[in-house]
């Protein structure tokens, strides 16, 4: 909870502690969460919830394409996903995907620019790739990502592996990502 001299203040700082609340208790407690609960993270009164988004729902899929649009923010000028854009902001991107994959009935996000933006540069980079193929690449290269994002602490600790030997295993896994995904180096 936020204290009284931290609140926010103002419909943009407002809108922002919204955003971040939900993404916040999205990522630790699921989409099983109360326009209370969100408001109470973010400092300020519940009904802002309604004032400013409309409804609960609204605000989730708020805080989803903000997500998004962040991870697209980051994308590379070339179009491709950095390599290691699942783990960035402490893996905020692959832990809301996958609590959306675990509790929601529907899609949250309205758009995906990441994978259409690394659709655009693999076809324009790779003319010799089908549209297919093309998918395929991505889907294979993301699941390895976002699934490393997320697991990589619990296999590595489970397998007791010391600090090296994760850094070798976090190297090969980004060497891979890259290789399907047919990422070209960053100059």
């Amino acid at each position: 909870m936020t204290d009284e001299t931290s609140r926010p203040i103002g419909r943009d700082a407002v809108r922002r502690a919204l955003i971040d609340a939900t993404t916040q208790l999205a990522i630790e407690h699921g989409l099983a969460m109360s326009v209370r609960d969100i408001a109470a993270r973010a400092g300020v009164n519940h009904g802002l919830v309604h004032t400013y988004f409309g409804s609960k729902d609204a605000l989730i899929s708020a805080a989803f394409d903000d997500i998004n649009a962040r991870a697209a923010a980051e994308t590379r000028d070339d179009g491709f996903p950095p390599l290691d854009l699942a783990s960035r902001r402490g893996g905020e991107l692959v832990k809301a995907l996958a609590r959306l994959m675990l509790d929601a009935d529907r899609d949250l996000f309205t758009s995906h620019p990441v994978l259409d933006g690394w659709r655009d540069a693999l076809t324009r980079d790779r003319p010799d790739l089908g549209q297919d193929e093309v998918a395929e690449r991505i889907a294979v290269a993301t699941a390895i990502g976002l699934g490393w994002a997320l697991f990589a602490d619990l296999v590595t600790t489970t397998l007791g592996m010391d600090t090296d030997a994760r850094a070798s295993a976090d190297a090969r896994v980004t060497a891979l990502f890259a290789e399907i995904g047919a990422i070209p180096p960053f100059t």
